[in-house]
């Protein structure tokens, strides 16, 4: 079985704002076969990563290439293993991101039309009682459902770890601060992802644009009237039902 001694001196780091890479060396001794089998045989023998596989101290940096040269001594290779930070990943000192503009449909109530008019119907009734008519008029007002046209922010990248505590802390949570040139409560958050390999994995941080703000919307209809109790400005009342963070934490670029 060959033998391999890991990390000989003559490795390397680098470390900028593109991404880190790494070059390590490891010699394999106690080979045998043709020559063309023993250097194929260093690439694969136990201890020597594959690529795909991540640095043991930098795990964002994957294996990207693996190279065998023959040495005087025929029973010995060294191999050149090179890390690289995969496209797409984002790493301490910046990365790529993919950034995507979709659009959505949400679902708002209403009680006006295009034109800001109040959706009512009117009823004008008469009646008698005791030799005296009395006239009655009613109006009342309709809440129907709408889709307003918007669209979401998506931000793509490659990070080294599932996203699991990110997605607890923001799905499902509007900005608290303002974000994306919009103010507090305008963005809701989702995120996802998709496993590329061992130590990679596609993450996906969408943001849907209400313009009008994730806040749920109430509306009080008594007969057309508004009660006196009500803070409400014709008729809806804006509650706040979502959760609001600080979406720079997440540390994805502006646009």
């Amino acid at each position: 079985m060959a033998r391999v001694t890991a990390d000989l001196i003559d490795g390397e780091v680098r470390r900028s704002a593109l991404g880190d890479s790494v070059r390590r060396l490891f010699q394999v001794r106690e080979l045998a076969g043709a020559p063309a089998a023993r250097l194929v045989a260093a690439t694969t023998a136990s201890g020597v990563p594959r690529v795909g596989d991540p640095h043991p101290a930098l795990p964002a940096v994957l294996v990207s290439d693996v190279r065998a040269a023959a040495s005087r001594d025929p029973t010995i290779a060294i191999v050149e293993v090179s890390y690289a930070v995969p496209s797409g990943v984002a790493s301490a000192g910046g990365g790529e991101v993919d950034i995507a503009i979709v659009s959505d449909l949400i679902t708002e109530e209403t009680i006006t039309d295009v034109d800001g008019r109040t959706i009512s119907t009117s009823y004008f009734s008469t009646s008698a009682s005791g030799g005296t008519n009395t006239s009655t008029f009613t109006t009342q007002v309709h809440r129907i459902e709408v889709q307003r046209p918007t669209f979401a922010v998506v931000f793509s990248r490659v990070e080294s770890r599932p996203p699991l505590s990110k997605a607890r802390a923001y799905a499902g949570t509007v900005n608290a601060s303002a974000y994306l040139d919009e103010p507090t409560d305008r963005w809701l958050c989702n995120i996802e992802s998709s496993q590329e390999s061992a130590s990679a994995h596609r993450v996906r941080y969408s943001f849907t644009l209400n313009p009008k703000g994730w806040q749920a919307q109430v509306v009080h209809v008594n007969d057309g009237l508004v009660p006196a109790d009500v803070k409400a400005v014709n008729g809806i009342e804006d509650v706040q039902v979502y959760v609001r963070t600080n979406f720079a934490a997440l540390r994805l670029p502006r646009i």
